[in-house]
């Protein structure tokens, strides 16, 4: 097999999809009445679906190995998406105050009581950090394109 990483992750996808076909088409035609013509013979199913797991493990670790050179990009891309997926669900309203009720257990009896409450986290800032983790991902992903475009596995 001589291609690069990014004709080796589009295979990968495909056999991927391969096997999820054979595995719906196993468990489709694994069971069947007796003395019934059968579309698909489950067991031959099994050797494709086989063949292809195979494949897949050996195309999963060369494209392993040829990202030896850019783990570290890998890495921090991971790592950036989920910076990037914290600072998008901040519960944020920041800087602000804001007086809340809550029901507590006071001298026998449950009563109402404000508490004040504190976001120091402002909305610029959330997005501010949005904008950069973002940039930092469309850097490394291009990268990361780039290395996947001339490696070959």
């Amino acid at each position: 097999m001589n291609m690069n990483i990014s004709k080796a992750l589009k295979e990968k996808n495909r056999i991927t999809g391969r096997i999820s076909k054979l595995q719906g088409q196993v468990s489709k035609y694994n069971r069947y009445k007796k003395d019934s013509v059968r579309e698909f013979s489950s067991k031959e199913i099994l050797k494709s679906l086989q063949e292809e797991w195979a494949f897949l493990i050996d195309i999963k670790s060369k494209i392993a190995k040829a990202n030896v050179g850019i783990a570290d990009k890998l890495i921090q891309l991971t790592e950036a998406k989920a910076e990037l997926s914290f600072w998008n669900t901040l519960n944020n309203i920041g800087p602000s105050e804001e007086v809340v009720a809550e029901t507590k257990y006071v001298n026998g009896s449950y009563a109402s009581v404000d508490i004040t409450m504190i976001c120091d986290v402002t909305s610029k800032d959330v997005q501010t950090n949005i904008d950069r983790v973002q940039k930092l991902i469309e850097d490394l992903q291009d990268e990361i394109d780039d290395y996947n475009a001339k490696t070959k596995i």
